[in-house]
């Protein structure tokens, strides 16, 4: 095993590659390189690039202060580099650093940046690795094998420790040393690590018989909680079936209300159409005065013929008078007066006739009035039992709204004419096809219940009034502030697709003065008819409504499942509303329509009175009237027998035989005018009397109407409060069951309709007393437990994790601890025996080697020993040779007390070498102490014991750097004799400036340097030009 070649590559003066090629051995020697060259040269550079790849990192034995002080650092005329690298190619025959590799490439690189690197065989290794690796083949930075000139002089002035850490390396136990080191710092983080560990496991124990107690209580405080959700999961189950089935049964009981009200309610609904048909017909006034005119008209027919006829009949009378029995001027007197007094009475006749008018046209007026009035009261009557009607509803929605939670919405609208412009709830204000309500309505959402507002201000208003008056919250949507949502064009092409109704806006009737509310409520809405034409659709595209009532909102969330059929709470209405703002108070509206009644039958009553007045006064008139009637028609008459007897008697008999048949003739004709009058009579009477049973009719049926309508008023309202009653109740039962899923959720974190599907059959009263104490006591077992720490489990898995893996550890310490303790002790007694048999070697080839350079004398070197603390024995050998000091102890070890002292006491004291003192004597002279030495005995006496350790423990090669410039010519020759006589063990590579050297060298390289400031190379082999003897 020898050096086979050096590769320096910008290390300090090498700016360029230089490469040093040695000589294999040859006849049984190695070869001797002497590298010279003047001073300056960079020839002492060779030594430090060795010394450097060979693990160096003391600067001072590099000659410099930083790290990058080794790369070339630039001159004139070449610039600084950025690395260097030293390469040393070994020859490993033999195996000598027990790898199995021919040749050994041991590589050192430094970049300017400070990073570096080490490489075996180009493969990356630590510091260390070259380390062993050279210890393994006896040699190292610090041993014998690279020797200089101060080396040499301090050899002699080290202190005995030092001499021996020198005379250690040479004994050939570095490796073992390094291993000692290696296993002493190993064992000193070991006894840390377990001391670390005790202390750790002292404070984790009691912590982990803390949490093993709490895992005890939390175990127990488990199984009360199963026990607890158990019994819980049944009782809130058992609480929901209860409640379920009782809302069931009010939900068949209200949908049994609900058609027994739509009957009712139309039932009234068709009364009050009729009065307001009957109300509506021709007015009675009227139609009597238009038949009594007809039954006037054929009386005044029947009159007159009646009159001719009595006129006729008293000319016939006449007739047959005898002649001539009255005189003619007492006739024309009578006649004359009797047309006076006919005048006289005609005119009483006449003013009674025209009194009878005008009563006749007040009575006719009248009784339009009366008319008037009772169609008014009629209306009026209809109106108020709707506005009662309306005041039921109102009331009922009241107490809804307050078991809803919508008495703040109920406040809003109830005061909506002092608060401004407030419309009413969304769902009052649009019109939905039945088949869409359910999906329209689940698509608005809580805004059903929204109040719509024509401004902010009027929202303002309305919030500080709820506030004012504690009447809790509500939403409002101003008009002048709510802008639509917009469907962008990627929305058209989904319209016409199969299962697509349309968009929510589209299905819905509405004022168009709401628009921007609908939109901003319903815009992105899309109603498809089930889920599957939403996956086809797209989950995410657009937020999609079921008519079954599930969502698919734009993020992809999904919600739906089963709804029951009569959904409670604000809904759209049937019909459309288009409310004014500021509507009034059912209940003042009632109020002012009883009054409105009142006032209409008070002006009926009066205008009433006022007719059978003015019918008496007529009855008066017409008395007189027919008494002056007679009167008149008795005098007519004796006028015309005394005007016919007049002219009778002035008659010839032939005039008078033909009057009488005229007359004859005239009476029959006037007879049957009569008759048909009469029938006239007859049959204007028949109407009238007609009439009157109608319009009697007419009365019975308004009066019973109105009865029939106020049974069917009690009716609807006995049917609302039923109604009501049934929604309070299933308001209750709901709340009931909201507040059971809130404690359930917050007492399991379940949903009771979940737990129910669980249950088989449901608790009874006292299976749900029992269980409800069970509870109790359950919870009460659970306060005396207490609560536990959260993550108590994880925290005592892991705190027992971590006490039995530092327990494991701990074990595994204590035996790597011992298996430590027993390998230093066997590489400390390997150590102590390879010592001891070297030394022995090194001692007697030191006195002869002595001789040799002396040419006599006697050298020696002793052993001195000394008492040290056990601890210190332990380590002494892993820092012995290789410039370490022991590793430290973290804590207190045993025996030191917290200064850090050891208390000596307790700590056990042993006798070991602690040094190697030399004695030398040159021939002729009696020294006591090497200082008397002079310069080049000191020099020789160095020499020698290098010399001795060579031959006794060889290095594969020797650098050695002007060792000899000290001596004189005849040294210098006994030198170079040993040197050739060691060179069969080692090779070697002198730096020197010695001709007596260079001559017994086998290759001479020259260094020189140039003006650039490079170091050049120039290699002889002398066995070539050596001339022969």
């Amino acid at each position: 095993m020898y050096l086979k070649r050096l590769e320096i590559d910008g290390f300090k003066s090498f700016a360029r590659q230089t490469i040093l090629e040695f000589i294999p051995p040859k006849d049984g020697r190695f070869s001797i390189t002497a590298v010279v060259g003047p001073n300056g040269s960079g020839k002492s550079n060779v030594v430090d690039a060795i010394r450097w790849v060979m693990g160096e990192t003391s600067l001072k034995q590099l000659r410099g202060k930083k790290s990058e002080d080794v790369i070339f650092n630039g001159s004139v005329d070449k610039g600084a580099l950025s690395a260097c690298s030293v390469t040393m190619v070994l020859d490993n025959t033999g195996s000598g650093f027990g790898i199995d590799y021919p040749e050994i490439v041991i590589t050192r690189r430094l970049y300017r940046s400070g990073e570096g690197e080490y490489l075996i065989n180009n493969s990356p290794v630590r510091l260390l690795d070259i380390h062993l690796l050279l210890a393994r083949a006896q040699f190292g930075q610090h041993s014998y094998s690279i020797i200089s000139q101060g080396t040499i002089d301090r050899l002699l002035v080290v202190t005995p420790s030092e001499r021996k850490d020198f005379l250690d390396e040479a004994s050939g136990i570095k490796e073992f040393q390094i291993k000692e080191h290696q296993a002493s710092l190993k064992l000193a983080r070991t006894r840390e690590n377990s001391e670390q560990a005790t202390r750790l496991l002292a404070e984790i124990e009691p912590r982990l018989k803390l949490l093993s107690r709490q895992v005890k209580k939390l175990e127990k405080r488990q199984e009360v909680e199963l026990a607890l959700r158990e019994c819980q999961e049944k009782y809130y189950g058992s609480l929901y079936l209860i409640n379920k089935k009782e809302t069931d049964l009010l939900d068949t009981q209200l949908n049994k209300i609900e058609k027994e009200y739509r009957t009712a309610f139309e039932n009234l609904t068709n009364i009050q159409n009729e009065l307001s048909q009957i109300a509506q017909l021709a007015t009675r006034a009227e139609v009597f005065a238009e038949l009594q005119q007809k039954h006037q008209q054929a009386m005044a027919v029947k009159n007159d013929f009646e009159r001719s006829l009595a006129i006729l009949s008293g000319k016939l009378q006449t007739a047959y008078s005898d002649a001539g029995k009255q005189n003619l001027g007492w006739l024309e007197k009578k006649i004359l007066d009797l047309k006076n007094e006919s005048s006289v009475l005609e005119t009483g006749q006449a003013q009674a006739d025209l009194a009878l008018t005008r009563l006749n046209g007040i009575i006719a007026e009248k009784d339009r009035e009366v008319e008037n009035l009772s169609i008014e009261r009629t209306e009026l009557t209809v109106k108020l039992s709707q506005a009662e009607h309306q005041t039921y509803q109102a009331q009922s929605e009241r107490q809804y709204f307050e078991m809803s939670g919508l008495s703040a919405v109920k406040a809003v609208l109830d005061n909506r004419s002092r608060l401004g412009k407030v419309y009413g709830m969304l769902s009052e204000l649009g019109e939905v096809n039945e088949e869409y309500r359910l999906a329209l309505e689940v698509a608005a959402g809580s805004h059903l219940s929204s109040l719509v507002v024509g401004d902010d201000e009027t929202a303002k208003n309305a919030i500080q009034f709820l506030r004012a008056e504690r009447m809790g919250v509500a939403t409002f949507l101003p008009m002048n502030k709510i802008r639509g949502r917009e469907l962008g064009q990627e929305t058209d092409d989904v319209l016409g697709q199969a299962g697509v109704i349309g968009w929510a806006i589209d299905l819905i009737k509405f004022d168009n003065r709401f628009r921007e509310i609908f939109s901003f409520v319903l815009g992105d809405n899309l109603l498809v008819e089930n889920l599957e034409t939403a996956q086809r659709i797209g989950i995410g595209r657009f937020r999609m409504v079921t008519l079954d009532g599930d969502v698919i909102e734009r993020k992809g969330v999904m919600r739906g499942g089963y709804r029951k059929g009569n959904r409670r709470g604000p809904g759209f209405s049937g019909k459309w509303l288009a409310p004014e703002a500021g509507g009034d108070d059912p209940q003042k509206v009632v109020e002012r329509l009883r009054e409105d009644l009142r006032i209409v039958e008070k002006r009926l009553e009066e205008k009433r009175g006022e007719i059978l007045f003015s019918r008496a006064e007529m009855e008066k008139y017409k008395a007189e009237s027919a008494v002056v009637g007679t009167q008149v028609r008795q005098k007519l008459l004796e006028l015309t027998d005394l005007e016919k007897e007049r002219n009778f008697i002035q008659m010839s008999p032939e005039e008078h035989s033909k009057y009488l048949g005229g007359l004859g003739k005239e009476k029959s004709l006037i007879e049957k005018n009569i008759a048909d009058a009469e029938k006239l009579v007859v049959s204007a009477s028949r109407e009238i009397q007609d009439f009157n049973n109608k319009e009697e009719e007419k009365k019975q049926r308004v009066f019973h109407l109105q009865d029939e309508m106020q049974k069917a008023q009690v009716a609807v309202n006995t049917i609302i409060n039923s109604r009501n009653d049934l929604k309070i109740q299933l308001a209750k039962l709901e709340t009931k069951r909201e507040d059971l899923m809130a404690e359930a959720g917050n007492e399991i974190s379940a949903s009771p309709a979940t737990l129910s599907e669980r249950i088989v059959e449901a608790l009874d009263s006292a299976g749900l007393a029992v269980t409800a104490d069970e509870i109790q006591k359950l919870k009460y077992q659970l306060s005396l437990i207490g609560g536990i720490e959260e993550g108590v489990v994880e925290e005592h898995a892991t705190t027992k994790e971590k006490f039995d893996f530092l327990s494991a550890q701990l074990s595994d310490l204590d035996k790597a601890t011992a298996d430590l303790e027993k390998m230093i002790e066997e590489l400390t007694e390997v150590m102590k025996k390879k010592r001891e048999a070297s030394f022995k070697k090194i001692r007697k080839e030191f006195d002869r080697y002595f001789k040799i350079l002396f040419n006599g004398g006697s050298a020696a070197l002793e052993e001195i020993y000394g008492e040290v603390l056990d601890e210190d024995a332990e380590l002494e050998g892993a820092v012995a040779g290789i410039g370490m000091s022991p590793p430290a102890r973290g804590g207190e070890a045993e025996g030191v007390g917290a200064d850090g002292l050891a208390d000596e006491s307790k700590r056990k004291k042993i006798t070991t070498l602690t040094g190697i003192d030399i004695t030398a004597c040159p021939p002729g002279k009696k020294i006591k102490n090497l200082s008397a030495l002079s310069g080049g005995e000191r020099t020789l006496t160095s020499i020698a014991l290098v010399c001795a350790i060579l031959s006794c423990n060889p290095a594969p090669f020797v650098v050695m750097d002007e060792v000899e410039a000290a001596l004189d010519e005849a040294n210098t020759l006994r030198f170079a004799n040993i040197m050739s006589e060691l060179s069969r063990q080692s090779q070697f590579i002198v730096i020197t400036h010695n001709r007596v050297t260079m001559h017994g060298a086998d290759v001479l390289y020259g260094v020189t340097m140039g003006g650039e400031g490079v170091s050049k190379l120039l290699s002889v082999k002398l066995e070539d030009v050596r001339v022969p003897a």
